[in-house]
């Protein structure tokens, strides 16, 4: 909210996980769930699981990093056999792996003759994210989304907001309004650590 300095803000961390917030248009923080990793987006059958539950298509499995680890491959990265999807140290509860990963999505961003290929990992994010805000709107009211977190640093993650907001614009034109505002990367990488750290203290 300091930052932003607008309320109705919705915040999406898209690190290991994805972790959520919202505040309402004075600043406050509403009696409400604001976890969203286990929300599920995908009601598709047949969508990607995660080594936590044993439901399919959950949040965190489009908006974290894993969103776009599962996606490399097919996004033409050079990615050694436990990085990718299939391998066993990529379904399992432990984040190395796509902590790995994710770097040789970024170093692809930066190589010419890579790019317009993994480029197309962050448009799809993008309109993960798209979506997935229209969902959360049903329920909040949203005018502002604070995004940050690994997976939207870099050239990726201009990419992912701009397909983002064109998914808005064009698939929910009533959410069109909504304006994206990141952190600078520094704060981005470890944005949710401070956010925690700066809540007021509640008494006991």
């Amino acid at each position: 909210m300091l930052m932003v300095k607008q309320g109705n803000l919705f915040g999406i961390s898209m690190g290991s996980s994805e972790g959520g917030g919202y505040c309402d248009l004075d600043g406050n923080l509403l009696g409400w769930i604001n976890e969203m990793c286990y929300i599920q987006l995908d009601l598709n059958p047949d969508a990607p699981t995660d080594p936590w539950t044993p439901h399919c298509g959950v949040s965190h499995m489009y908006l974290g990093q894993r969103s776009a680890t599962r996606l490399a491959v097919l996004g033409g990265v050079d990615v050694p056999d436990e990085c990718k999807p299939w391998a066993p140290e990529m379904n399992c509860m432990k984040h190395e792996g796509h902590a790995k990963c994710l770097k040789l999505i970024q170093a692809a961003m930066k190589d010419p003759a890579k790019e317009p290929q993994a480029r197309k990992i962050y448009e799809t994010v993008g309109v993960y994210l798209g979506y997935a805000l229209a969902q959360y709107s049903e329920h909040y009211a949203i005018d502002n989304a604070l995004i940050l977190g690994r997976c939207s640093t870099g050239d990726g993650g201009s990419v992912m907001l701009d397909k983002a907001a064109e998914v808005l614009r064009v698939e929910f034109p009533a959410l069109g309004p909504i304006k994206f505002h990141t952190p600078d990367e520094h704060f981005k990488r470890v944005g949710q650590c401070i956010a925690a750290a700066a809540l007021p203290d509640m008494g006991k």
